[in-house]
Parts: structure tokens; C-alpha cells; sequence
């Protein structure tokens, strides 16, 4: 998880009491789903996240697992992924249960440093609804987010841009342009993803990336690009002062900002879906708890809370039916917008070629010569 999503996660702003709708307004209470096979004694070691990140975890996810089940959720700040690494290898991993993004998940499970999930606590219709990301042996999606077209509202009027290559047509959407810096984060920013879309590629098939058209493509739209983003705050800023009029930005970002009656909006339209996921760290102290606490958070009540209290999208299904309507609406992986996103395919980037190089790496190598050419 790089220190962006961190500040991201951190600065998304919790809905006031009285906007929390939906079932929560109804009386929400853990015991409506609480299992007899989940009840237990200890401790459980959980991510935290910090920030609004922390408090929804708490709100959604820790105090409601505790008083269902008798355990106790002790939250950990979180670190950066090479120490969490190194405390799996030393033996004494510094989390029970770890949040990771999608694209961290396959070198650690690659790496045996996750224990298999037991799977056989978890009610049956939880599992089957989760989408579009399925669970695996070894991960359970979380949560998922979205990187999408973001636009200075008062630049376009009734007529504002709806795809990617929209934002490539200056001519009829006139200003200047900003896309995340790939050379900080390939995955974060989702430059080539957006590149094959501008060019044409059908969402369904934007994978495999072909480099070379991608390029071609970021070629054209080069000299109006005013700056590459590194900071998540950084698309919403420059949309704001009008210095640009489009610009890639994550969902959650532009939602705050118009909450706040700032003119900016986005297009779910070909939106790139994003996700972390839960796992359980090899040697977990609390392994039997870390379990159970999976097998709580997969649940639709639990999940649909932590979306009323943060604005990330449920990874299971059923849980946007508990969400009210207009809420929903806003959250990434709704089914009224995700047939027209691209789920980011993780495992594609994670490929790697004959000489054992990932399409991560061989991405950054040629971000950095294009970016200084």
C-alpha cells in the first residue's frame, strides 16, 4: 500500500449522523447476524488504517465482530509493506489480519507468506455474492475504489466529456490535462489502462497491454498534459483552481470535494475498478480469530455499514441492496455503473516474460524513458 493510498484512505470524509440512511437508520444491530460459530475468546490483530479509514473499520467491522462474538479487535497502525514482510519472515508477523491492495496480494501469496483461509466458517450466500472479484484460497476482497475521468463542471456546462477518449478530443473538450505519474506507482494511476481505452480498445479486452500503442497514444495527449499527479489530492486541486479541466482522479477524492459545492464532477463511464483485499498473515498468533473475523466482514450487514461510513464500494454484491439508493449510486462496483468499468487485472501486471521481469517493471523502465524523452 504506497503513502498516497494512505493520505487517500485518511482524507475521505465520514457522512454526518443524520445522513446515514438506509438500514442503518432502521436499527442496525450485530446480533441479527451474529453465528453461534463465530463466538470465542482472545484477541485479534486487525489492520487499522487510521484516519476516517479507522474510524468505519471500527464503526462497521471491529466493535460489531466484538460484541457478537466475544472477541476482542486490537487495531494496528499500518505499516509499510516491506516491514510487514519482514515481520512475516522473522516469525512474528505484526498483524493477524492485514488489508493489502490487489496488487500486492500475488507476490505474497506467490511467496507462501499467507495462510489459507478456512472458508468452511463463512455462510454459503456471502461467498457466492461477491463481484465482480472473487475470493481465493488465500484473499477475501474488501473493498473496492475507482480511478475516473474528473472534470472541471463549469468548463463543459450540459455538454460535459464521458470517456477517455473524450478527454484525448481537445478540440471539443478544450484545456488542459493531467494523468497520474506512472514512474510512482503503475497500478495506482492506471495510465495504461486509460491509454488503450482513449485509443479505442473495448473495456472487455483492454488486457493484454500493447505498450507500444499505448505510448503512441499517451504521445498525443503530451503537450497538454500540465502536470503528472503524484498525490491523490493533486487532480482535485488543479480541477478546482481551473488549471486543468480534465484530469484522472479517484472517486472518493472528487465525491469530498463536491459534498463541499465545488464544481467538479466525474463519469463512471469506463471508470478503472479497484480493490484491496483481506488476509491472514503466515503465523498469525490469533489464526483460529483472524478467521472468524473474515468470516464476519463477508457478510452483507457488515459490509453495507462500512459503505455508509466511508465511500468505498462493497465487495459483496448483496450488500448494495441494504444501501440506499442515492448512496449507492456514488460507490464504486454499483451495479448500475460497474458493466461499463474495467476491473484492474492485477494478475495480468503481475506476469512476467522470459527474462523474469513483471509487466509492472517493464511498464516503469518504459514510463521513465517516455517521461523524459
Amino acid at each position: 500500500m504506497t503513502m498516497d493510498e494512505i493520505t487517500r484512505r485518511s482524507t475521505l470524509k465520514l457522512l454526518a449522523g443524520a445522513a446515514v440512511t438506509g438500514f442503518l437508520a432502521s436499527g442496525w444491530r450485530a446480533e441479527v447476524w451474529a453465528q453461534e460459530n463465530l463466538k470465542g475468546t482472545g484477541e485479534v490483530v486487525v489492520f487499522d488504517g487510521g484516519g476516517a479509514m479507522g474510524t468505519a473499520l471500527r464503526g462497521a467491522y471491529f466493535e460489531p465482530f466484538e460484541k457478537a462474538t466475544g472477541i476482542k479487535v486490537i487495531p494496528a497502525a499500518n505499516m509499510p509493506p516491506g516491514a510487514v514482510r519482514a515481520s512475516v519472515l522473522a516469525g512474528a508477523p505484526a498483524f493477524d489480519v492485514m488489508d493489502f491492495s490487489g496488487g500486492q496480494i500475488g507476490s505474497l501469496i506467490d511467496e507462501q507468506l499467507v495462510e489459507k483461509i478456512d472458508y468452511s466458517l463463512f455462510p454459503p450466500q456471502e461467498l457466492q455474492a461477491y463481484s465482480p472479484i472473487k475470493q481465493n484460497d488465500y484473499m477475501l476482497p474488501s473493498l473496492f475504489y475507482s480511478l475516473a475521468m474528473a472534470y472541471d463542471k463549469e468548463a463543459f456546462g450540459n455538454n460535459p466529456p464521458q470517456t477517455w477518449a473524450d478527454m484525448w478530443n481537445v478540440e471539443k473538450f478544450p484545456g488542459k490535462r493531467s494523468l497520474h505519474n506512472a514512474g510512482d506507482d503503475v497500478l495506482a494511476g492506471c495510465v495504461f489502462e486509460i491509454a488503450m481505452l482513449a485509443d479505442g480498445a473495448d473495456p472487455k479486452n483492454v488486457y493484454p497491454i500493447d505498450f507500444d500503442r499505448a505510448f503512441k497514444t499517451l504521445d498525443k495527449l503530451k503537450p497538454s498534459i500540465l502536470r503528472y499527479w503524484s498525490a491523490g489530492a493533486e487532480p482535485g486541486q488543479m480541477l478546482s483552481e481551473g488549471s486543468v479541466s480534465i484530469a484522472s482522479a479517484w472517486n472518493g477524492r472528487i465525491s469530498a470535494l463536491k459534498e463541499k459545492g465545488i464544481a467538479v464532477d466525474l463519469s463512471w463511464n469506463q471508470a478503472i475498478l479497484q480493490w484491496d483485499c483481506w488476509a491472514v498473515l503466515k503465523g498469525a498468533k490469533n489464526k483460529e480469530n483472524a478467521m472468524k473475523f473474515l468470516a464476519f466482514v463477508s457478510q452483507r450487514e457488515a459490509q453495507a455499514k462500512f459503505s455508509e461510513l466511508i465511500e468505498y464500494g462493497p465487495t459483496n454484491s448483496e450488500a448494495f441492496k441494504l444501501i440506499a439508493p442515492d448512496r449507492a449510486a456514488r460507490l464504486p462496483g454499483n451495479p448500475a455503473s460497474v458493466a461499463t468499468q474495467v476491473v484492474q487485472d492485477y494478475s495480468w501486471w503481475d506476469q512476467k516474460d522470459a527474462s523474469g521481469k513483471t509487466n509492472v517493471q517493464k511498464a516503469t523502465e518504459l514510463w521513465q524513458k517516455w517521461i523524459a524523452s
